[in-house]
């Protein structure tokens, strides 16, 4: 072990993107060791362009990104760990899949808890696709090895659900498991909540949107995931002043063919992948995210701090910081047509009839505050 110098950490991620939440949360991490003179080594991916420019900062570049997905995870947990074999580190932070560390965030809860949720209503093909899949099993595999080695000493549970689904797959015992929510820009979603009208309007007239409308957002990439059919079903339960604005990245083509099916096509928008994506909260009523199965839900939880209710899943981290009636509404599981009803029905209740005003609904969510949040795993979850 380097004894000279505990003020330093091997930092893992493999990947670099200004959309990424494990990337923007790496990001922040970096840049606040960095602020309190920690020295930082960054394992990640040849040719990232992380956006850091630090003496202390120190980027190591492993593995081989080009290749396909199972080969890509594999040659990057092999370089990492014949890395740390050469150059051992006290503390080792992962925000990837690796089987070696001593601290995890487990940002995208487990693979077994995933799969489980895409198989459920998946087709027979695509569940046997899934079963005989390298990759897949090889995930597991890797899930599996990492929440038993020997230099574990804590991982990061971004929701109580995560901390569970951990203890239950894996036996990892609660005293190795940490509950600290992920943290939002809090000052900069503030910035835009202080104008939102202002802001409103600018936005309407940039993508030609009609601020009569009684907008719900559904803010985030990865339609299937978060549940985008459940959204457009929902839509089709409300006054026709209600549409549904989509953020983010995906093929909106089946979407289009079920809101069609509906008689809600043309009350549908979307917009693609979008810069500060909660911006667009504040032409908004409310934020509906049915996901099949979320870890924690940083959009609802910046929507939130635009002063809007929510509409969630039971199946989705954030979901235990709402007051059901009061800041959001809980959709239930399994999420059958009558459910997605009932939550509709009661979200447009909660927007016509609110119990929490927007300041109410921003500030009761101020503990987010990211400088807050990277505070808190910096100095208890890691330990320096």
């Amino acid at each position: 072990m380097q004894n000279n110098n505990h003020r330093e950490i091997a930092l893992v991620r493999s990947s670099y993107s200004p959309y990424g939440g494990a990337e923007k949360l790496t990001l922040d991490l970096l840049q606040a060791m960095l602020k309190e003179d920690i020295r930082v080594f960054l394992l990640t991916h040849p040719h990232q362009d992380w956006p850091v420019d630090h003496p202390k900062f120190h980027p190591v570049q492993l593995g081989y990104h080009r290749v396909n997905r199972f080969w890509r995870t594999w040659l990057f947990d092999r370089s990492v760990q014949r890395y740390l074999a050469r150059r051992p580190f006290e503390y080792v932070l992962s925000l990837d899949r690796i089987s070696r560390f001593t601290h995890l965030h487990a940002g995208a809860g487990t693979h077994r808890a995933f799969l489980k949720t895409k198989n459920e209503n998946a087709p027979v093909l695509e569940r046997l696709f899934r079963k005989t899949s390298l990759f897949h099993a090889y995930l597991i595999y890797l899930e599996k090895k990492s929440f038993s080695n020997p230099d574990l000493k804590k991982i990061h549970c971004c929701s109580k659900m995560v901390s569970h689904e951990i203890h239950e797959n894996y036996g990892v015992p609660f005293t190795k498991l940490q509950v600290i929510y992920n943290g939002i820009d809090w000052e900069r979603i503030g910035e835009s909540f202080s104008v939102r009208r202002q802001l409103a309007r600018d936005l309407s007239q940039k993508y030609r949107l009609d601020l009569e409308h009684d907008w719900l957002l559904f803010l985030g990439s990865g339609f299937e995931r978060k549940g985008l059919e459940s959204a457009i079903a929902g839509l089709a339960f409300l006054p026709s002043s209600y549409h549904l604005l989509v953020v983010g990245q995906g093929n909106p083509r089946q979407y289009i063919r079920q809101a069609r099916e509906h008689g809600t096509a043309t009350r549908i928008s979307f917009l693609g992948p979008q810069p500060e994506g909660w911006r667009f909260a504040a032409l908004c009523k409310a934020v509906v995210l049915p996901s099949h199965y979320d870890p924690f839900g940083l959009a609802a939880a910046e929507a939130q701090a635009m002063g809007l209710p929510v509409l969630l899943s039971e199946r989705t981290g954030y979901s235990e910081l709402v007051q059901p009636g009061k800041t959001g509404v809980i959709l239930k599981h399994p999420m059958t047509l009558d459910h997605i009803r009932d939550a509709f029905k009661n979200l447009q209740t909660l927007i016509e009839n609110p119990e929490k005003s927007a300041d109410q609904i921003r500030n009761h969510i101020k503990f987010l505050d990211k400088s807050t949040v990277l505070s808190k795993l910096i100095h208890d979850f890691i330990g320096f």
